[in-house]
C-alpha cells in the first residue's frame, strides 16, 4: 500500500512525543476520534501509527474500535498471517455476552514494529458485544510497547468509554465542512467522562493541515 502524503503537522504529533517510550520504559496510549462521520480519522490513526513506528523500539499496536468490520487489519494486512495474542494477561476493555461466547482480540504483523488489532470471534456466539474502561489492560500496554494509537469510529459514542483510559485523545475534523458544535460537543463528552482532548487536527485542508493544541 502506497504512503499517503502526510501534512506537517501530523509529522509534528510524532515528534512530540519523542522519545516514543517515556524514561523507564512506559509507553503511551493515544486515541485518534472523528468529531463526525468521514473526517479522514481513520487514515490520521493509520499513518501517524505508520510515523511513530519508525521511531520505535517495542513497537507500536494500532488498535482498531470497529471490532465488527476490522477494517484496518483489512488495509494493513490483506493476507492472514501469525496472530498474537493481545489480551496482555488482563481484562480486557470489550465485553461479550453472553460471557462463555468464544471471542478475543489478536494482533497482526503489518510492517517492522507495527501491529495492527483484529477482532474475532466463533459465529452466532456473540449476542452483545460493548466496550468498557480497563487501566488495567493499559497500563499492562504501556508496560510491552512504546506506543498505542486506538482508532476510535466518531459515529460510534461507545468509545467514550475508554477516554479516561487514555494519555490523550486527538479530535479530528474535516476541514471542508468544520462544525465548531460538533467539536465543542466531543470535547465536552470526553472531558465529562476524565479524558483528556490532547489537540485537534483539521483534515483534507486545501493546502497544509493545521493543528491546534
Amino acid at each position: 500500500m502506497p504512503y499517503i502524503d502526510l501534512t506537517a503537522e501530523l509529522i509534528e504529533l510524532v515528534e512530540r512525543l519523542e522519545p516514543i517510550a517515556r524514561p523507564g520504559g512506559r509507553g503511551r496510549t493515544m486515541m485518534i476520534m472523528g468529531t463526525g462521520r468521514q473526517t479522514g480519522a481513520s487514515t490520521v490513526a493509520r499513518e501517524f501509527a505508520r510515523i511513530a513506528a519508525a521511531r520505535s523500539k517495542r513497537g507500536v499496536w494500532l488498535f482498531d474500535l470497529d471490532l465488527a468490520s476490522n477494517p484496518q487489519r483489512r488495509l494493513l494486512v490483506p493476507q492472514k498471517g501469525t496472530a498474537f495474542d493481545a489480551g496482555f494477561g488482563r481484562n480486557p476493555f470489550w465485553r461479550v455476552e453472553p460471557e462463555v461466547a468464544r471471542a478475543r482480540l489478536v494482533a497482526r504483523q503489518a510492517e517492522q514494529r507495527l501491529y495492527v488489532t483484529e477482532f474475532q470471534r466463533a459465529p452466532g456466539e456473540v449476542q452483545r458485544l460493548s466496550l468498557r474502561s480497563a487501566p488495567d489492560y493499559w497500563n499492562a500496554v504501556r508496560q510491552s510497547i512504546d506506543l498505542a494509537v486506538v482508532d476510535a469510529p466518531g459515529n460510534n459514542r461507545a468509545v467514550l468509554a475508554l477516554a479516561a483510559d487514555m494519555d490523550g485523545v486527538i479530535l479530528v475534523s474535516d476541514e471542508r465542512r468544520p462544525n465548531p458544535d460538533a467539536i465543542n460537543a466531543r470535547r465536552e463528552a470526553i472531558e465529562s467522562r476524565g479524558g483528556v482532548v490532547a489537540g485537534l487536527i483539521l483534515n483534507r485542508a486545501p493546502d497544509r493541515g493545521q493543528w491546534a493544541a
